[in-house]
């Protein structure tokens, strides 16, 4: 008996979502379900190597309806092509004692084991493996090589199509051209152009023949934070150009290819998929990316004109889930489906039967090899985890802008919210993990000075929290609220109108004296002229000459005998709505 759970849903040919039966069940990878549980799919404790609730082996259920169609797909693996160290928000307290069990998770060569395992049976023949963008940037050997060392990895796991994602436009065009020209798999995209003629970067969709079916494939993207040389249609803030150009071209493929599945590709984002489906007709589901939901029930949304519910899904990021999800697809509707994250751990291939993919393994140490030595040394030690996520604070982000605002003695010291990179564990820290904390692609790997005032500081900071917590997900950038060091504090409330979230500001210069920017909700008028100093990975004022950013905080780091940043004060929400989006669902 294998260990992949997952929420079991049939779907009635009609579009009443009342009479849609939501049950759970156990996944087999070569059968049917399992006897339906009435209880929802919960969330993964901590440590936990499975999702669902277990049911007994001999609990069998017929097949559905229709013929099987089996996705499994990545997402957001941003360049870990080996296992690696990735801590949710909420496991920041237990992360140590989980990462002590299971070990790194990830990694390509375990993905493709666990693709071929869940290949077999009656998805043998009818699978289709896909990725949905935010591939070739964010660990420290795609940054050092602008994802040319990805290249070989992937071309060897056999996938099907992929999308790009906005962190995949890092570099210059000719450097994401470079990088795709050389994958070995269909490229689609129906709403990237180059900026300059307006064409169409890939092709806008693509079919596939999947166990006698004809499934049609178009892909979404984003350019949030890139994209140089290119644009996307209608702009980077969707909307109607972008739906109704959707429609059009579900409508045509419909029409002129007459498939039994049309499923989108999407780097949009969770809340972004789901308001596209709304808006939109002639998609069947979304499989998503962006902003690293760990999708484990997959919701449905009637679309535009009521004739379909879309099925929309997402798997994380960093390689730590392999996402599927099984359909069974009669008269070109899908009448039941179920999804899946299966966790890439050792102990999950175990259970599985499954074995890293010898040829993958090779090529993914191949490409870290002529780093190793650099990457591996040790240069200090952390009594703490250090991971990326959290709404408006990090334990990895408190302790960047802490060391920037300690090394150059300035006011302030901020970070973007990003939402990649690996996270460390207690122990030894090196050159490796500060390549993850410091991200110098974002800043040209240097650092900068400058000056801000008090009303760009309340400016920027609203900016994010009406970007977090605005009532428009295609106002949402996919990222989190800037960081700051422990000098600026805030208090914000979550249910609140744009440009109103926050609460309390202040900054403590570095003569102590304390500056209140906003009391009770109110903008003090008289202190947002007021002048701080400030340090930032991101370009903006002057760079430091003759540092890099990464160098800095490896001296930085050395000159401590240890570092242990922690969750703290600097900010506090209000309200009871809920916080750090990413670990609900």
């Amino acid at each position: 008996m294998n260990n992949v759970y997952a929420s079991i849903k049939r779907i009635s040919k009609g579009v009443d979502s009342k009479k849609i039966i939501f049950v759970t069940a156990l996944l087999l990878s070569s059968a049917a379900v399992a006897r339906p549980h009435t209880e929802k799919v919960p969330n993964v404790p901590p440590g936990a190597h499975n999702q669902g609730i277990d049911i007994p082996e001999d609990a069998q259920a017929p097949l559905p309806d229709g013929t099987p169609v089996q996705i499994l797909w990545t997402n957001d693996t941003h360049g870990f092509f080996l296992p690696t160290y990735h801590a949710e928000y909420s496991e920041i307290d237990s992360y140590a004692e989980t990462a002590a069990t299971e070990g790194k998770i990830g990694g390509y060569a375990q993905i493709a084991g666990l693709v071929k395992v869940l290949r077999q049976g009656i998805w043998e023949q009818n699978t289709i493996l896909v990725d949905t963008g935010d591939t070739f940037d964010g660990s420290p050997v795609a940054q050092m090589t602008r994802g040319q060392a990805v290249v070989p990895v992937l071309n060897a796991m056999g996938y099907d199509a992929w999308t790009p994602g906005n962190r995949d436009f890092a570099w210059p065009k000719a450097d994401f051209l470079a990088v795709t020209s050389q994958l070995n798999f269909p490229m689609v995209c129906a709403n990237l152009q180059d900026a300059t003629t307006g064409e169409y970067v890939f092709p806008r969709y693509i079919i596939k023949q999947i166990g006698g079916l004809k499934v049609a494939i178009i892909g979404l993207t984003s350019l949030a934070g890139g994209g140089q040389g290119f644009q996307v249609l209608g702009g980077n803030i969707p909307g109607t150009v972008l739906e109704n150009s959707i429609s059009a071209l579900t409508a045509d493929i419909r029409a002129s290819e007459n498939p039994d599945l049309v499923v989108a590709l999407s780097h949009m984002g969770f809340y972004q998929d789901q308001k596209i489906a709304a808006r939109t007709t002639g998609i069947d589901v979304i499989v998503g990316s962006h902003t690293h939901h760990n999708v484990y029930t997959a919701p449905t949304v009637a679309n535009a004109d009521g004739s379909r519910n879309v099925i929309v899904v997402q798997a994380g990021s960093h390689g730590k889930f392999l996402g599927q999800l099984q359909l069974w697809v009669q008269d070109r509707q899908v009448t039941s489906y179920s999804n899946a994250l299966v966790r890439v751990t050792t102990q999950n291939l175990n259970d599985l039967h499954a074995t890293p993919d010898s040829t993958v393994a090779a090529l993914a140490e191949q490409a870290y090899d002529p780093f190793a030595d650099y990457l591996d040394e040790v240069v200090g030690q952390s009594t703490t985890v250090l991971e990326r996520r959290g709404d408006t604070q990090s334990t990895m982000t408190n302790f960047l802008t802490d060391a920037l605002a300690e090394r150059y003695g300035v006011d302030g010291a901020r970070f973007p919210g990003i939402r990649y990179g690996s996270s460390i564990i207690p122990g030894s820290v090196t050159v490796g993990d500060v390549w993850n904390i410091v991200s110098p692609n974002f800043g040209d790997n240097k650092v900068y000075t400058f000056t801000q005032t008090g009303a760009q500081i309340l400016g920027a900071l609203n900016s994010g929290l009406n970007a977090e917590y605005g009532t428009d997900p295609y106002q949402w950038n996919g990222g989190d609220v800037f960081r700051f060091n422990d000098r600026v504090q805030y208090t914000f409330k979550v249910n609140a109108p744009n440009n109103q979230h926050v609460r309390s500001l202040s900054v403590t210069k570095t003569n102590g004296q304390i500056v209140n920017l906003v009391t009770n909700g109110v903008p003090v008028a008289a202190n947002l002229t007021t002048v701080f100093t400030f340090a930032s990975t991101l370009p903006g004022g002057t760079p430091v000459p003759g540092v890099t950013a990464v160098d800095e905080i490896v001296s930085y780091i050395q000159s401590k005998e240890s570092i242990g940043p922690t969750i703290d004060q600097r900010t506090v929400q209000t309200d009871s709505a809920p916080t750090n989006i990413a670990d609900i669902y």
